[in-house]
């Protein structure tokens, strides 16, 4: 089992190059490309490709072929383009003179390039630290060699507008900083983490802090939000910013697919199943609503081929899929989109677009290529740049619009206005329905659903894909401020039979298995404190269990049902004992709090002599107002 400050998120970063190697030899050799797009997608950036065929920019050479800010189905050099109108509708915010303007963020990241033409002009300098116990300047995030990644974010985000370069942010008029927090050299501590997310002077005068990385274990992660160092970085970080909350907005991982970052994972039995292999929930610090956690759609609007899902998921921003140019009938149409155009390291010796070595599926990336030569001759930009590792900064970029239309807005605000102002894309999806041994059918994840406060959600999106128009325009008449940390009500603790402590030896209520009522715990709330839900978090303790073949789920008072975790996940088969297994979901959000509530454990029985688990007890803590 591996806990959040054990997990080296800099192999990662350290193997990626090697990795988008493997992918290219694969496609060329015309290997099943969801495993090409699996080792891609792992490694937050991902590969890309294209065809060159859109036309000669104007202004901002590259910004034409920002699909995510204005999507006229132009392809970004891909084999093919995405449907015109998903994009962030940020053309209309631009129009009006929004541009973030002095909005402090800061990029946590393996680095981030200052001296970038298209990045200079817009960076702090006493938001910037590095990490790396080689650099020879601490207030220098640059990285060294191929680490393009928050660069690329950094762009993203924040790459100045009309200077006749390249491409231009969400937020161009935003100041941006940096922090090199992935390395090799044990960046990632408990005490690095606690200054980074706000315990440092550079982190702590952030308006908005971008985290595009994350965990993905393949055994419960036990998490105590009050204890755990990741835990109190986060509820400190709603108190800063004068009171109103630093926004931390953080990517959901790219496993839906498959996971060959991690030793022992196996997304076969989600294959199968047409579900995530990873969860949003197996990040246990995703479930503590001080983050916002962000899903990643492609150019036709729907759910890019990695994103993972999961009811800790608030929204989702634009991360495209892998920009392929090849148009081989073997490849799958659904990922040969366009990826995120933006800033790549600058200079052809490094980075993804480079004269030797460099990522080339895309002829932007290529320097011999006649789009290299003439839109990305010194090698500043790529248009490989995919992942929910991108389209966290359009959400983050989207952040510091609504916080310079209204810079009074809380970090609980601006949740409220991006769930409120979101789209409902994919709107006719239908979920995928399993047969259990008992020969029942059962829907492992639902659809989009209607709550009973009338909000849409669904676990590939949240509440849907971020709308820059919408939100501004929400912020600068907002004035239903929401202040303060959120409100707990009295915590709703079942136990299972015969279970007087948590650690009482072997007690628990069976959990059936094989059927698809599985065992279902009602649970009283007569605690009216809370009308209206913003948060609820779910604390569970286990006998004896099959993680991969057990399915969680709340349903609410009013009928809302929602699966914090999914069957047939890349967890682990033990049978070992869970303790403290920290899930959230934002599904019940409006709703309100009291009335009876039910928990309940399904397992799917899909491994050998299936033998029953045990519930031994849980705890729901409902936030909200």
């Amino acid at each position: 089992m591996r806990r959040p400050e054990d997990f080296n998120v800099a192999h990662a970063l350290r193997t990626r190059t090697a990795a988008v190697r493997i992918a290219a030899r694969a496609l060329a050799n015309d290997v099943p490309l969801f495993i090409a797009a699996a080792i891609c997608a792992f490694f937050l950036s991902a590969c890309g490709g294209g065809s060159g065929s859109d036309s000669q920019p104007r202004g901002d050479p590259l910004a034409p072929y920002e699909w995510h800010l204005q999507n006229t189905g132009q392809s970004a050099f891909s084999a093919r383009g995405g449907t015109p109108g998903i994009d962030l509708r940020a053309t209309e915010v631009f129009n009006s003179g929004e541009t973030g303007d002095g909005v402090r963020v800061l990029v946590l990241d393996d680095g981030l390039d200052i001296r970038h033409p298209d990045l200079q002009a817009q960076i702090a300098a006493d938001m910037l630290h590095n990490f790396d116990s080689s650099a020879t300047n601490a207030t220098d995030p640059t990285p060294p060699g191929d680490a393009f990644h928050g660069t690329g974010v950094g762009g993203t985000i924040g790459a100045t507008a009309n200077n006749g370069i390249g491409v231009r942010g969400v937020a161009p008029g935003v100041k941006l900083g940096g922090a090199r927090y992935l390395c090799d050299q044990g960046c990632v501590s408990p005490i690095n983490t606690l200054d980074a997310f706000g315990g440092a002077p550079f982190s702590r005068i952030a308006d908005v802090i971008n985290a595009s990385f994350g965990i993905n274990p393949i055994a419960p992660v036990e998490f105590d939000p009050d204890s755990n160092f990741l835990g109190v970085a986060l509820q400190r970080l709603a108190t800063l910013r004068e009171g109103r909350g630093i926004l931390l907005v953080k990517a959901g991982g790219n496993e839906y697919l498959a996971d060959p970052g991690t030793e022992g994972a196996d997304c076969s039995s989600a294959q199968a199943a047409h579900v995530s292999c990873a969860n949003t929930n197996l990040d246990p610090g995703h479930a503590m609503p001080q983050q916002i956690v962000v899903g990643a759609v492609n150019a036709d609007g729907v759910k890019s081929s990695y994103s993972n899902a999961g009811s800790s998921l608030l929204v989702a921003g634009l991360g495209g899929e892998f920009g392929i140019s090849s148009t081989n009938p073997r490849i799958d149409k659904r990922i040969t989109g366009p990826a995120i155009v933006t800033t790549d390291l600058a200079g052809c010796d490094r980075g993804a677009s480079k004269t030797a070595g460099g990522v080339t599926y895309n002829d932007l990336n290529n320097p011999t290529s006649q789009a290299g030569q003439s839109l990305n001759a010194n090698c500043d930009y790529m248009a490989t740049m995919n992942g929910t590792s991108v389209a966290t900064p359009t959400v983050a970029g989207v952040v510091a619009l609504v916080l310079h239309a209204n810079p009074e807005l809380t970090w609980r605000d601006v949740r409220t206005i991006l769930m409120k102002t979101a789209r409902r894309i994919d709107p006719n999806r239908v979920p995928n329905t399993v047969t259990l041994p008992s020969g029942e059918s059962y829907v492992p994840e639902p659809a989009w659903t209607r709550n009973a406060a009338g909000f849409w959600f669904d676990n590939w999106y949240g509440f849907g894909l971020v709308d820059a128009a919408a939100a501004v325009a929400t912020a600068r008449s907002y004035t239903a401020y929401l202040k303060g940390p959120m409100r707990a009500g009295s915590p709703l603790l079942p136990s299972g039979d015969g279970c007087q402590t948590q650690e009482t030896p072997d007690c628990g209520t069976e959990i059936p298995v094989g059927t698809a009522s599985g065992l279902e715990i009602p649970i009283d709330n007569t605690d009216s404190s809370i009308s209206t839900i913003e948060a609820v978090q779910l604390t569970l303790f286990l006998g004896a269990a099959n993680m991969r073949d057990l399915a969680i789920e709340l349903i609410s008072p009013g009928g809302t049902r929602s699966v914090l975790l999914n069957a047939y996940s890349e967890l682990i088969n033990s049978g070992s004992d869970v303790r403290n297994f920290f899930l959230g979901s934002y599904a019940f959000n409006g709703e309100p709090g009291q009335g009876t509530w039910k928990l309940r454990l399904i397992d799917v029985g899909e491994r050998q002599s299936p033998t029953p688990a045990k519930f031994q007890g849980a705890q729901i803590q409902i936030l909200g107002h």
